[in-house]
């Protein structure tokens, strides 16, 4: 009995279960979610995913570990599952499903005032609006799909290869109404006026100039840069993009960090700390479990999502959605044709993404050429893209859902320069003219030409100059700028592309020349026969060292010409042997020695590229007759001894026991001792004064350590002496007058870090304040303390305060050098305050 009811539980109970699993799958019907495996929803079977190099992720989880399962990977997903239990407060509103939500932003109506900023960039996805021109950044408001393309307009020059083939104008933080917006941050101005810019080709290093003047957001790298420019720039900070609210006419500079290869990618984490905002709808959430099943890492969840989007969704970029007033992420998901374009993909990338708790947004910028030293960007090439963020790398642009960019105008064109001046003078102009046609000879109109100077054809290189094509000619007149060097160039005339035109160029050759100049800094006296030549060979343009020229010294009436060739920074050397004839005309004679006049010749004859320079110098050489030297060194020690016998006989050495004083400086340093001048040999009677002149008044006896401090001692007669003495180590110093019969006067000086003796002060007032029951405590900011204690003094003493809060600002959180003028000004505020305040 007891096995028979066993068993008609057991099938009631397998009966319940088949009718559950019935149940949810026909609900997941009637949701119309694709299966993971299955494109438009005909295939649900899960596989084993790629990684896209046709190796099997799943094998690659399962070697080396029975389960596949390591303790990293259990750590993932519940990081993933945390992540997302924290964004669940997002979704607390109640919609119904397939009902538009106000906003995928938490707080709608609150950053934003409720409606659409006109003046937020942003990018629409609905398909109502078409996608305006960027010709270089971007200044104004909604950039959106359309059919056809962008003008084939040039934007801007790139030098140098970049770490990733995209530069951004503006990134998409925040989702709200099929918009994608900037995140409402305030900027940051930014001063690097008078930056030295180096236009020359560097690795690691991207220079971008607009072709027009331009202002607005400007082009920048993706990942962690340092931006190098010589103008103001506006920074926003969280969105990582620049504004200029100036025309931007120069070049600007950003030098990156090498990027991580996707080896990197694979084992890094991305930013758990980055703050977003975003609403899940419940199809991304669907998503997301499938998402956190699959995945072991945030590399894999990134590539997952991008692999389920592709099997899952035929991507059309000829395609535009209009989703009117409907949810566009949650319309592309859940819609029948499941046909999308890359904004759609991307968005629903990003917020699936964002869903699992990975830090994903979108920019706006320009797709490049990935390994091209120089390039022109056209306004065709305006590209979004996704940017996820990593601990260790910044944001990581993602080139997925692809599409191309580049455009080819059918049509060719033959630039020819006709003139231009073969040779230039360094910081001149030159003059280039030229013509312009199309294949039949027919002239261009309304083109714009780019002017190099390249020392090789295929050198990569910013213009130079800019110049508009009218009837088919163009003429440019510009500068050789000072950071071009003397020698021999091509002169290259480029011209940029439009819709139908292609590019073509010339290329004459240019001599850039350069006066010289030479700067002797040889001895003008020597001791024998061995002259050693010494100077420089400059560029007189830019006063800079030239290397590898020959300059010829030569002393005419010796007949004798020695050839030096100039070293690194145009540093010239040489030891020139000079043999004198016996009747040398330039003689002449005096008893301890005999002194040759040589002038001489230094000559620099020129090149082709230098031109060239001489200079007349004079040397005197001097014979020494070490006979005569002798004679008279005898002479007067002889003179010496006989006054020093005489001297003795006469008693004039006898003197009594004298207490001669010794000034003396004891601490923890090297102190110092001097002898005292002879009119301080003094009698026990007299006394003795020590002075730190260099202190004022009413300070204490404090010095600065490494700073030089005179001492001045005198006696009651009016007797002076003085010396001056640097301290190089802290501490208590003893000045003393002592001799024989003990010390005659002593003065101590303490040696300080004036920062350090701030600080202390600052602290002993705050210290007494504080005992006075004001509200001041540890976590405080100078500026918070200060608006506690205004309020306790009277007025007129305000400024007295502000004054001692900014010395103790600057020493506290300043890299600022602290001096005595500081310590000074900071004693005497704190000493007033103590006295006159009512605290």
């Amino acid at each position: 009995m007891n096995s028979r009811k066993n068993l008609i539980n057991l099938a009631v109970f397998l009966f319940i279960a088949l009718l559950s699993m019935l149940l949810i799958m026909a609900a997941i019907n009637m949701m119309d979610l694709p299966g993971i495996r299955s494109r438009g929803g005909e295939n649900n079977n899960k596989t084993s995913q790629n990684d896209g190099n046709g190796n099997n992720r799943d094998k690659q989880r399962n070697e080396g570990n029975g389960s596949g399962k390591s303790d990293s990977q259990y750590d993932w997903r519940d990081r993933a599952k945390r992540r997302r239990e924290e964004r669940k407060g997002f979704n607390d509103r109640n919609y119904s499903y397939g009902q538009k939500p106000e906003s995928m932003i938490p707080g709608y109506g609150e950053d934003y005032g409720g409606v659409m900023p006109e003046q937020m960039p942003n990018i629409d996805i609905s398909g109502n609006e078409g996608l305006p021109e960027m010709p270089f950044g971007m200044g104004g408001n909604t950039l959106v799909l359309r059919e056809g393309k962008n003008p084939h307009t040039p934007a801007f020059e790139v030098l140098g290869v970049p770490n990733y083939p995209f530069v951004k104008v503006m990134t998409m933080e925040n989702y709200l109404n099929n918009r994608w917006i900037m995140s409402s941050e305030e900027p940051e101005l930014r001063f690097l006026l008078g930056e030295k810019m180096n236009r020359e080709f560097s690795k690691n290093s991207v220079k971008i100039k607009p072709v027009e003047p331009s202002k607005g957001y400007i082009p920048v790298l993706s990942g962690n840069y340092e931006m190098k420019y010589d103008f103001s720039l506006m920074e926003y900070k969280k969105s990582g993009v620049f504004y200029s609210n100036e025309l931007i006419e120069n070049f600007y500079e950003m030098v990156y960090e090498t990027p991580p290869t996707e080896a990197q990618l694979r084992y890094a984490k991305t930013d758990g700390n980055y703050e977003y905002d975003v609403y899940i709808p419940k199809v991304v959430e669907l998503i997301v479990d499938e998402v956190i099943e699959n995945c072991y890492s945030d590399y894999e969840a990134i590539k997952f999502v991008e692999e389920f989007l592709l099997e899952n969704y035929t991507y059309d970029n000829s395609v535009i959605n209009n989703y009117g007033d409907k949810d566009g992420i949650s319309a592309f998901l859940l819609g029948e044709d499941r046909v999308g374009n890359h904004l759609d993909f991307l968005s629903a990338y990003a917020i699936i993404l964002r869903a699992v708790g990975i830090p994903c947004r979108l920019a706006l910028g320009y797709k490049l050429l990935p390994n091209a030293q120089y390039q022109v960007v056209y306004a065709d090439q305006v590209y979004i893209y996704p940017e996820i963020k990593f601990e260790d790398y910044g944001w990581v642009p993602m080139d997925v859902f692809s599409y191309d960019v580049f455009y080819n105008p059918p049509e060719k064109t033959i630039t020819q320069i006709t003139f231009a001046d073969d040779t230039a003078r360094r910081g001149n102009s030159i003059t280039v003219r030229g013509t312009v046609t199309d294949s039949l000879g027919n002239p261009l109109d309304n083109m714009t030409v780019l002017i190099y100077l390249k020392k090789y054809k295929e050198e990569p290189c910013l213009s130079y100059s800019k110049v508009n094509v009218s009837q088919g000619s163009f003429e440019a007149v510009f500068n050789i700028t000072g950071d071009t060097n003397a020698g021999k160039y091509h002169v290259i005339a480029d011209l940029l592309e439009n819709d139908i035109y292609r590019t073509s160029s010339s290329d004459p050759e240019l001599k850039v020349i350069t006066d010289t100049f030479l700067e002797i800094d040889s001895p003008e006296n020597i001791f024998g026969n061995k002259f050693n030549f010494s100077g420089k060979i400059l560029d007189e343009f830019s006063f800079e060292g030239v290397k590898g020229l020959e300059v010829n010294v030569s002393f005419e009436h010796l007949n004798l010409v020695e050839t030096i060739e100039s070293g690194e920074d145009g540093i010239l050397s040489g030891e020139i042997e000079i043999d004198i004839p016996e009747d040398y005309l330039y003689y002449k004679n005096f008893f301890f020695a005999g002194r040759y006049y040589l002038p001489y010749d230094v000559e620099f004859t020129g090149t082709d590229i230098y031109s060239p320079y001489s200079t007349m110098r004079g040397l005197y050489v001097w014979e020494i007759y070490w006979a005569n030297v002798l004679i008279v060194v005898l002479s007067l020690a002889g003179i010496l001894l006989c006054v020093l016998i005489v001297l003795k006989k006469k008693g004039m050495f006898h003197r009594d026991n004298i207490d001669l004083p010794v000034l003396a400086a004891e601490g923890p340093g090297v102190g110092v001792t001097t002898d005292m001048i002879p009119e301080l040999v003094k009698k026990e009677e007299y006394r003795f004064y020590i002075e730190f002149p260099q202190i004022a008044e009413g300070l204490p006896d404090v010095w600065g350590v490494g700073d030089g401090l005179s001492v001045v001692f005198y006696d009651s007669e009016g007797n002076k002496g003085e010396f001056k003495e640097i301290f190089h180590k802290k501490g208590e110093y003893r000045i003393k007058i002592s001799g024989d019969n003990g010390e005659h006067g002593t003065r101590n000086i303490r040696i300080v870090d004036y920062r350090e003796e701030i600080i202390g002060i600052g602290k002993n007032f705050l210290r007494e304040i504080s005992e006075r029951v004001l509200p001041i405590s540890d976590v405080m900011t100078l500026r918070e303390v200060l608006d506690v204690i205004k309020p306790k003094i009277v007025s007129e003493r305000h400024w007295v305060l502000e004054s001692a809060f900014s010395v103790l600002e600057k020493a506290v959180y300043s890299d600022e050098d602290v001096g005595r003028n500081d310590y000074e000004r900071f004693y005497i505020f704190v000493k007033e305050l103590r006295q006159n305040s009512s605290i």
